[in-house]
């Protein structure tokens, strides 16, 4: 078989992250096999290890990703922060984007790879919820309430998401409307617009 060319392997590591995707919606992570998943891919096993040493390896390429976008967090008014977050983090949450999330928290508590791999995302997204809280502090954009630090306001906004995310897994219904109400009464408890 000829060797196939970085974008190539880019599209078959890929193809095989949509599979494994699709293959966790149907039977969650736990339930679901390399076998599984290289039959959802229509791939060889080789194939499969050319590219992931496992099932695990795979959640843990879901995680970098989801890391990764907490870098793009930005906004420079109150209003489109509370937007981006509520995108980010709350909007349409699908039941496999929640189950495959609690599945890497269950997951993490025996396997420390997944583990430190939530946690550093944790970090991440708290840490940049932070500067920008911060930035929107130093700008004059935001008051905090209650002498709340921009740490202790991107905490309790992670901690709200979080349990959203999980009440997800069990009711399916979409609860934007929800969420969104939790989110503007979360907020409030924290920042303000300058008045």
């Amino acid at each position: 078989m000829p060797k196939l060319n970085q974008q190539a392997m880019r599209q078959r590591r890929e193809h095989i992250v949509d599979a494994a995707i699709r293959q966790f919606a149907k039977q969650g992570f736990g339930g679901s096999s390399v076998d599984a998943i290289c039959a959802e891919a229509g791939i060889s096993k080789g194939a499969f290890y050319t590219h992931f040493e496992s099932k695990d390896a795979v959640m843990l390429e879901l995680l970098a990703r989801r890391g990764a976008i907490y870098d793009a967090i930005a906004a420079s008014t109150l209003a489109e922060f509370e937007e981006m977050f509520f995108d980010l983090m709350l909007r349409g949450l699908s039941d496999v984007d929640s189950r495959l999330e609690v599945e890497a928290v269950t997951i993490g508590a025996s396997n420390d790879a997944i583990k430190q791999a939530l946690i550093a995302n944790s970090e991440r997204c708290e840490r940049r919820l932070s500067e920008v809280i911060g930035e929107l502090l130093a700008d004059g954009k935001i008051e905090m309430v209650d002498a709340v630090t921009p740490v202790e306001a991107a905490s309790m906004l992670y901690t709200y998401a979080s349990g959203r995310l999980s009440l997800h897994v069990y009711e399916t219904a979409n609860k934007d409307r929800e969420a969104r109400r939790g989110l503007a009464i979360t907020l409030a408890g924290l920042v303000r617009a300058p008045g």
